[in-house]
């Protein structure tokens, strides 16, 4: 046992990572935002945010709203859904069920869990759903995991996992920032994007590798139907 896991130690943690620790985090938080159990931290990391951040940050906070806000979000995915397809069926699907999938669950989270959104400092930013989970920060997390997957045997990799957690830390911020959402939401929305993001890909995950192989070679497209995907 301890040589197979010297052995499959990489998959391993990327399971921990990816897969066990978000799912937990989310199951936790749910069913205790759910039993309206309060986080004493919640309040004063807003008003840390609030008061710490640059006053450059107010305008960069506000563009991530707008920039993940489902205007802009839907034809953005919509066009690289359409990339994607057009390199191969297989990556196109895990594309669609990826982000489709995780914007149907945060719709359905929200629902279920019923939190009314934060009142702790003055709003920049107007909504008017639920609060948990933090939907930008849900397809921040989920759009990082997707596209890494989906690059993962090419030169973006490593420029994507940096700039992709980057993006995803400071949607997060940024929703905290204009007060509408609760730290914890943000950390839900995180959770839920990057395990469903995660399992997605590892179901999928040995045919996204011969697709990925496929579509590299030149004028080469991998319909539906391909049994070599």
């Amino acid at each position: 046992m301890l040589l197979w896991m010297r052995q499959h130690w990489r998959p391993l943690l990327a399971l921990a990572l990816l897969i066990v620790l978000p799912l937990f985090l989310l199951g936790y938080l749910t069913q205790d935002i759910h039993e309206k159990e309060v986080f004493g931290f919640d309040a004063p990391v807003t008003l840390w945010v609030r008061a710490n951040a640059p006053a450059w940050f107010q305008q960069v906070a506000l563009t991530f709203s707008a920039f993940g806000s489902a205007t802009w979000m839907t034809p953005v995915s919509a066009v690289l859904l359409v990339v994607f397809w057009r390199k191969s069926a297989v990556m196109g699907r895990y594309f669609l069920i990826s982000l489709g999938g995780v914007m149907l669950l945060n719709i359905i989270l929200k629902a279920l869990v019923g939190r009314v959104r934060p009142q702790i400092v003055e709003w920049l930013w107007q909504e008017g759903d639920k609060s948990f989970p933090s939907g930008h920060a849900t397809m921040a997390a989920a759009l990082t995991v997707t596209l890494v997957a989906l690059l993962w045997r090419t030169g973006w990799r490593w420029p994507l996992i940096v700039l992709g957690t980057l993006y995803t830390l400071l949607m997060g911020t940024a929703r905290v920032y204009v007060g509408v959402h609760y730290p914890t939401d943000v950390l839900g929305g995180w959770a839920l994007g990057i395990f469903w993001a995660a399992g997605t890909a590892l179901v999928l995950w040995k045919r996204l590798r011969q697709a990925q192989q496929h579509a590299t070679e030149p004028g080469k497209v991998v319909h539906l139907g391909d049994q070599s995907a």
